[in-house]
């Protein structure tokens, strides 16, 4: 899976960057952080195996150390859901081309 994932998250991430259909982008990157905070960062929560996920080594465990551990993560999903719900912005590709179908279809119903 891990070639997979990368392959996802280089392609999505660039076109986040550029502003290309910055919405489905995010939904792939949204899956793929929750899918590591629940296979790395709940073992360490817990303290113990959870499902089929082992528990890495680590000197301690629990809230403060999960915490640490998914600081990127979260961060990350945050970023994505914002990005989802609130889309690219006015200097994007999307707006680019979201207010050229806007101009093209003004101008065909006057």
């Amino acid at each position: 899976m891990g070639p997979f994932v990368g392959v996802v998250e280089i392609v999505c991430g660039a076109l986040i960057i550029v502003g290309l259909l910055t919405r489905l982008a995010a939904i792939p990157l949204i899956i793929t952080m929750i899918v590591a905070i629940v296979s790395t960062k709940i073992p360490i929560l817990l303290g113990h195996e959870f499902w089929i996920f082992h528990l890495p080594k680590f000197d301690r465990y629990g809230f403060w150390s999960a915490s640490h551990e998914s600081r990127a993560d979260l961060a990350m999903l945050l970023g994505c859901l914002y990005l989802l719900i609130d889309g690219a912005g006015r200097w994007s590709i999307d707006a680019l081309l979201y207010d050229r179908s806007a101009l093209k279809t003004r101008h065909f119903s006057t």
